[in-house]
């Protein structure tokens, strides 16, 4: 390879690896929300629903750093590794 294909895979694997990481990140770093109303007997739903409304939504956080903080020290160890491979000196032993 020859300096200019090593700059631009330099560049472009760890984006890649990035995006990877973040798609793993988001699927990881769920979190759940759940809200509690109460309702008064003046509301239309307090039949229905009784004197307490809950409701639970689900947020996705790709850095919650407690939840997904192996998935980026992973992507951090496989650029540093793929950038070390990459540009590490291949000298030849020519004394055989």
């Amino acid at each position: 390879m020859n300096k200019n294909q090593k700059l631009i895979l330099a560049i472009f694997i760890p984006i890649i690896i990035f995006f990877i990481a973040l798609i793993i990140a988001n699927s990881m770093g769920v979190t759940c929300v759940t809200t509690t109303e109460i309702l008064s007997e003046d509301d239309p739903f307090y039949e229905l629903l009784g004197s307490v409304s809950s409701s639970t939504s689900y947020t996705n956080d790709p850095f919650d750093w407690g939840k997904t903080w192996y998935v980026w020290l992973l992507s951090l160890v496989f650029c540093c590794f793929f950038e070390y491979k990459l540009f590490a000196d291949k000298k030849r032993n020519i004394n055989n």
